[in-house]
């Protein structure tokens, strides 16, 4: 089936391929058009998909064969595509000479154009081109572009016009070949090369090739006695050059000997020589501005690259040292855990020894503590009112079943979090908020949310991504080591390992009201030991954490050093749906959790707003190329860095006026910052 179509839209794929979409106008049947119903004949959408659209641009005609498209929702996809010149009717003009120079000075059309090819036709019934034209924002259309010197024209052309959106566009339906040439160059141009043709047939023909005007229109007259379309070509830029030599003939012949003469006399050759010193001098000055910029332009960025490796050092000697450290204190927790283990195995054997050899008085005394130990002295009634905070009463989770839908896309898991984001009914942009929390987690980061629906977002987001694989830790202020949230009373991050070890899959453990706890003596180590693989967490790769952060009196504040291995998100409010939200589940092993380029550009303006937070470049570097899989936008990636990292650390680390002191160098000149600064003030502080 061969149509002819109106490219509606140009954009590209998440691969970087260009793709379009044409609306379908009329279906081609030897020499009758059949006009064609667009939703009906090419559901779902009325238009045919366009892959590999390399020469596409909006608004274009296109002619092409249409062929199946299962299983996509666009069911007919473009095929052997071939671009239509359009055909503007300057006809109002004149001859062809009189449309060129009316499009050299500029005409105006009733289309939107733009850079377009078209042909353009002329008296009497001449097609040319096709020609480049645009659209100024004078709105005339002017010619521009190279190339004009041998441009085709068809005599006696067939043009059918087509209507497209309440309008009429006009196009040329055969395919005979050029009847003649025109050369639409600059008049100086085509003087030359007619004067050039003129010369050639001239010597041709045996007379003298000195250039009169006689000669010349003795040359013009033999040359088109002669035949084909390159005669045509050379009579046309004859044509042109004597209506350009009328009554300049003088000129013409003198012209030499004048500028010969005026060079020679002495005020003018003092001029020129004046004028020569003066350009050079110019040109080596500008040269050297040029060198010396590019020069100060190297020598910064090497500055930078210098200051960046020297903080890159910094930080791997910081993270040596915590790493030894750490080193240490595993040795220390061996060593004491191998003397305690002997020191018990000593005792049990001296009181085993002790009872062969007395044992009657070992039943004397067990005769003499019978009373005091009543029925629930037994080892197994012990073992069954064990705390429920020791391994051996922890509850076990049973994750062992993947749950929901498989999303291994970023639109799938778009998708996905949306139904979730319904589920709970969100205000603001839920979506936006559930994908912040998606790149923290990708990015190897903590996503800490704040507000009253801190923890239904992460709930959301565990039904959305984690296949509904959610467990929670309430957080108590009797929480002030790392290693109390390995046991909970309803299971700590022991259990959860084991549960989420074998899982090609994501699973959330979130600490709820983690701020009710000193988060420097509890949740920031808790982050570092995972980070060199010493927590319970580096057992299961699909495990991470999250946490919530509430506002109430048993609340601390927020150490700023959080902000090195977590992001802030701010959910808005929400209100549970009855329904319950269908599960998405995304695997590790996918590209949703691949991190793209680091979005240079963002990281270093944002640095160079707010000076005070240098130390976060590594978190921000993570998370933007996280985001980067996300948004296409840099300024949403460039928000996101700022109201998850930068506006954080500055709330918790910098005194009020210090604040105040940031703001004023960032530009903060609509207030919105330091509003949002406040709020976190609130709930952070």
């Amino acid at each position: 089936m061969k149509v002819l179509g109106l490219v509606q839209w140009t954009e590209r794929d998440k691969r970087g391929s260009p793709i379009a979409g044409v609306r379908p106008l009329v279906e081609i049947q030897k020499g009758e058009w059949r006009t064609i119903e667009a939703l009906e004949e090419f559901p779902s959408r009325g238009q045919v998909f366009w892959p590999n659209a390399q020469v596409a641009t909006e608004n274009s005609l296109v002619i092409f064969h249409a062929e199946s498209n299962a299983g996509q929702k666009d069911e007919f996809r473009v095929v052997d595509p071939k671009l239509v010149y359009e055909v503007l009717d300057l006809r109002r003009y004149g001859t062809a000479t009189e449309v060129r120079a009316a499009l050299i000075e500029g005409i105006r059309l009733p289309v939107q154009f733009g850079a377009a090819r078209a042909l353009v036709w002329c008296k009497p019934d001449l097609l040319v081109g096709p020609v480049e034209l645009n659209r100024v924002a004078s709105g005339t259309v002017r010619l521009v572009g190279t190339n004009l010197h041998r441009l085709a024209a068809y005599k006696g052309a067939q043009v059918r016009s087509v209507p497209v959106d309440h309008a009429e566009r006009l196009l040329r339906v055969d395919d005979t070949a050029p009847s003649s040439y025109v050369d639409w160059d600059d008049d100086a141009i085509v003087l030359r090369r007619a004067l050039e043709s003129a010369v050639r047939v001239a010597k041709q023909a045996g007379h003298d090739t000195g250039q009169t005007k006689k000669q010349i229109e003795d040359a013009a007259r033999a040359l088109a006695a002669q035949g084909g379309p390159d005669a045509l070509l050379d009579r046309y830029r004859l044509e042109r050059a004597l209506t350009l030599l009328e009554n300049t003939d003088v000129v013409v012949r003198s012209a030499g000997e004048l500028a010969e003469s005026l060079r020679e006399h002495p005020t003018v050759k003092a001029s020129l020589d004046e004028f020569s010193v003066k350009v050079r001098t110019e040109v080596e000055q500008r040269a050297r501005a040029d060198l010396e910029q590019g020069l100060a332009v190297e020598r910064a960025a090497l500055g930078e690259t210098t200051e960046a490796l020297a903080q890159t050092k910094l930080l791997l000697e910081t993270r040596a040292q915590e790493l030894h450290k750490a080193e240490e204190l595993l040795a220390e927790v061996q060593s004491l855990t191998a003397k305690t283990a002997k020191a018990a195995e000593a005792a049990v054997d001296a009181r085993v020894l002790a009872a062969l050899e007395r044992p009657l008085e070992l039943l004397a005394e067990v005769s003499v503590l019978r009373p005091f130990l009543g029925a629930g002295g037994s080892r197994a009634e012990s073992a069954t009112n064990a705390p429920a905070s020791s391994p051996a009463a922890s509850p076990q989770l049973d994750w062992a079943r993947a749950r929901g839908e498989v999303a291994k896309d970023v639109k799938s898991l778009r998708s996905s979090l949306s139904r979730a984001a319904r589920t709970h009914r969100f205000q603001g942009e839920p979506l936006s908020m559930l994908l912040q929390i998606h790149a923290a987690i990708a990015a190897g980061l903590m996503p800490i949310t704040l507000g009253p629906s801190a923890l239904a977002a992460l709930t959301a987001y565990a039904h959305g991504a984690c296949g509904g694989r959610l467990h929670i830790v309430h957080v108590s202020p009797s929480a002030i080591h790392a290693h109390d949230f390995d046991y909970a009373p309803r299971g700590g991050i022991v259990v959860a390992a084991a549960a989420a070890k074998d899982i090609d899959g994501i699973s959330l453990v979130v600490l709820e009201g983690a701020n009710r706890s000193p988060l420097e003596a509890s949740v920031v180590p808790l982050l570092q030991l995972a980070d060199v693989g010493l927590s319970p967490v580096a057992n299961a790769p699909g495990l991470r954490l999250a946490a919530s952060l509430v506002v109430g009196a048993t609340t601390v504040p927020v150490t700023p050093q959080l902000w090195s291995h977590a992001v802030a998100i701010h959910p808005g409010p929400s209100a549970p749906a009855t329904q319950g939200a269908t599960l998405g589940d995304a695997p590790r092993s996918s590209e949703l959790f691949a991190l793209g380029d680091e979005p240079k550009g963002a990281i270093d303006a944002l640095l160079d707003a707010w000076p005070d937070c240098h130390e976060l470049r590594p978190a921000m570097s993570r998370f933007g190329a996280a985001l980067t899989q996300l948004y296409d936008e840099e300024d949403r990636i460039s928000d996101a860095l700022r109201s998850g990292l930068v506006l954080p650390y500055i709330a918790t680390a910098l005194s009020p006026e210090e604040q105040a002191e940031a703001l004023a160098n960032a530009g903060d000149g609509d207030g919105a910052l330091a509003l949002a600064l406040r709020g976190l003030r609130r709930r952070l502080a």
